[in-house]
Order: structure tokens, then C-alpha cells, then sequence
């Protein structure tokens, strides 16, 4: 019987990286349907609805984002690189419509209906800015000068225009957070701060200035977080403590029961205090806190099989960065640890668009992977 042959230690170790990181995608996606049935069909029971609808809903976009994944994983990444302009001027007609035409939910203008569906075009800015800013800094030649051969106001424009749009539907903490990763981004290509310092200084009080005076929700939401909580985080603390460490039972909590408000969205991680306890809470930290792992794993592997090409170590890395970033400050969040801001727990949280968005965070990990096995199983052969 044929056995299979066995890969050099660094092609294998990328391989098992990639499979860890999808299989932890792929359980935080199911626990995500089970939570979300728990918490919504309860509420949809005492409203005389169907109980299922929203787990249905939620599995469509489960499976188109299998399916997107999959897609982005099986493209050759120097087809995705020359997609990254063209793609980061659709997000920009997209959002631009959106500020334009999309209907005002709750002061907003975030969302584009498609039918029945409906899409937040926010969310895709940030694979189009990760694929963006990785193609152009990894323009830059190996050992220059950052800004001699490659200018940054040429890069960060198209950027500041994205931010600028998403800033004005409005939406502060989404804007905050495309800031945080062309930080990241800008800051694993090398640039020095005293190239990015003037434009911080500039912008950032700016944005905080204007919306702190013209959008009434951020200075509400700053009162509270710097005073007495807010009845949401409140209720979401309320759940978590009322958990314990084992819970209550899996669909036997109470505080999403129109106490906890968006329990199967933004705060659903305190239903999961509340239902599974502490040890529920720390197997969800612990997923998350693999997936950097294996993430970083991919993320160096990439740089170490590719240093004249640094395009998929950047993209690796800000894959990465999206998921846990977004992670972590949902969770910072749902304890009362940072202003309350609609963030979705990725993978978990109900929402088409976010999850899409951390599917092609998946897929592109696993391209990557990929691609720097194939250089690290070919290199013997040199």
C-alpha cells in the first residue's frame, strides 16, 4: 500500500497552520448558528413567528460564505493583488451610493438592500484597504527609503477617501477601526512614524472634534462610558455574572429576553456568558487567541519563503488582524470596557456582511499558506 510522502518540516508546519485556522473558522461558525438560534428564537416564539427564521437566515449567508472562502483561497494571489485597485474603487462607488440613496436606519445610511438581503459596504472596505495597502507597500523597493522611490500621500489618498465616506454615513468606530489597521499595515512595512505622525495629528482630532460636536449618538455613548453604563451593558453584565461558571443551560437564559438589546448581534458574547458560563467565554477567547497563533504562524512563514515579495506576509498579517482586532474589541465592549459600538463577534454574531468579511479573511490565510508551502516544498529542488 502507497504511502503518502512526507513534506519538508516547513511546508507541513505551513499546511497544518492553514488547517488549524479553518477549523477554528469552521467551529466558531457552527457555535455561532447554535447561539444565534438560542438567542433569537425565544423572542421570535413570544412574538407567534417562526423560531427558525433567524437561524435560516443566518445559514445563507453561512453558505455563501463557504463558498466566497473557498473562491478566495483557490485565486492566485498575483490575480488578487491586480484586483485590489479595481476592487477598492468599487467599495468607493459603493459607499458613495450608499451615503446617497440608502434608506436612514437609526441616524445611519450604512446599509444597501439586495432583495431580501441587505449589505453594509463599510464592512468590505477592510479587505479592500488590506489588499490596497499591501499591494502598494510591497511596491517598495527592499532596503529604501520610504517616500523616496514610493511617495505615501499617492498611497494614503485613496485610503483617506474610504475613511472619509464611511466617516459621513456616519460611523465613527468603523472609521476608527480602517485607521487602526492602515496603522498596522503601514507599521509592518516599515515606515517610520515621523511619516505618518503629520497626517495622525492632522486627521484624527479632526474626526473626533466633528463627531464629538455633530453626531449626537457619540457624545451619548462617550457620557456613558466615562459615567454610569448604559441599560445595555448593564443587562449584558447582568447575563455574564448570572452565569457563573458552567451557566445556566444552553437556551435557558433569560436577559436576552428583551433585556439584553441586539442579544444575537453586537452583545450575543453575553448570552454566551450567561447560558455556558466562564468555561463557554474562555473556550471562545481560546478560539480566537488560536487563530492568532496560527494567523502570526502563516503570516511569518510568508515572509520567511517570500522576503523579495512581502505582498502575502502584509496580506497574512492584516487577515489576521481584522479577525482579532474585531474580537477584541467586542469584547472590550460587551464588558463595559471601551464605548458601546455596534462591532459584531466574528463568526458568531448574526450578519451577512461581517461574515463575509471573515470568510475572506479565511480564505485569504489559507491562500497564503498555500502558496508559501508550495515555495517551501519546492525548495529543496533549488
Amino acid at each position: 500500500m502507497a504511502t503518502r510522502p512526507q513534506l519538508p518540516h516547513g511546508a507541513q508546519a505551513i499546511q497544518q497552520a492553514a488547517s488549524f485556522v479553518v477549523l477554528l473558522a469552521v467551529g466558531l461558525t457552527s457555535f455561532g448558528l447554535v447561539m444565534v438560534y438560542s438567542t433569537s428564537s425565544a423572542q421570535r416564539a413570544a412574538l407567534g413567528e417562526d423560531m427558525a427564521y433567524g437561524l435560516v437566515r443566518q445559514a445563507i449567508w453561512v453558505v455563501l460564505g463557504v463558498g466566497l472562502a473557498w473562491l478566495v483561497a483557490r485565486t492566485p494571489l498575483t490575480t488578487l493583488r491586480r484586483l485590489a485597485g479595481p476592487l477598492l474603487v468599487v467599495v468607493l462607488l459603493l459607499l458613495a451610493i450608499t451615503l446617497g440613496f440608502a434608506p436612514s436606519v437609526k441616524g445611519a445610511r450604512r446599509w444597501l438592500r439586495l432583495g431580501a438581503l441587505s449589505m453594509q459596504p463599510s464592512e468590505f472596505a477592510k479587505i479592500a484597504v488590506l489588499l490596497f495597502l499591501a499591494d502598494r507597500l510591497a511596491r517598495r523597493e527592499p532596503d529604501s527609503s520610504f517616500g523616496m522611490r514610493l511617495p505615501l500621500l499617492p498611497v494614503l489618498l485613496p485610503v483617506g477617501l474610504t475613511l472619509v465616506l464611511v466617516f459621513l454615513a456616519p460611523d465613527l468606530g468603523m472609521t476608527l477601526f480602517l485607521v487602526a489597521e492602515c496603522v498596522v499595515l503601514l507599521g509592518l512595512a516599515g515606515v517610520r512614524p515621523g511619516r505618518v505622525l503629520p497626517y495622525v495629528l492632522v486627521s484624527l482630532p479632526a474626526i473626533l472634534l466633528y463627531a464629538f460636536t455633530h453626531f449626537g449618538h457619540v457624545k451619548k455613548r462617550l457620557a456613558a462610558f466615562t459615567g454610569e453604563p448604559s441599560g445595555q451593558v448593564r443587562e449584558a453584565l447582568v447575563a455574564i455574572g448570572a452565569g457563573g461558571f458552567l451557566g445556566v443551560g444552553l437556551g435557558r437564559g433569560m436577559q436576552k429576553l428583551h433585556y439584553v438589546a441586539e442579544a444575537h448581534t453586537d452583545f450575543i458574547f453575553s448570552i454566551i456568558g450567561e447560558e455556558l458560563g466562564f468555561m463557554g467565554c474562555a473556550a471562545v477567547v481560546c478560539a480566537f487567541m488560536g487563530l492568532v497563533v496560527h494567523g502570526r504562524r502563516i503570516a511569518w512563514s510568508a515572509r520567511a519563503w517570500s522576503p523579495q515579495d512581502p505582498f502575502p506576509f502584509y496580506v497574512a498579517a492584516g487577515a489576521t488582524f481584522l479577525i482579532t482586532f474585531q474580537a477584541l474589541v467586542n469584547l472590550a465592549v460587551v464588558t463595559g470596557s471601551a464605548p458601546t459600538k455596534g462591532v459584531s463577534m466574528p463568526f458568531i454574531s448574526v450578519g451577512g456582511s461581517n461574515l463575509l468579511v471573515m470568510a475572506t479573511c479565511v480564505g485569504l490565510l489559507v491562500n497564503v499558506a498555500r502558496a508559501s508551502a508550495a515555495l517551501a516544498l519546492d525548495a529543496p529542488r533549488r
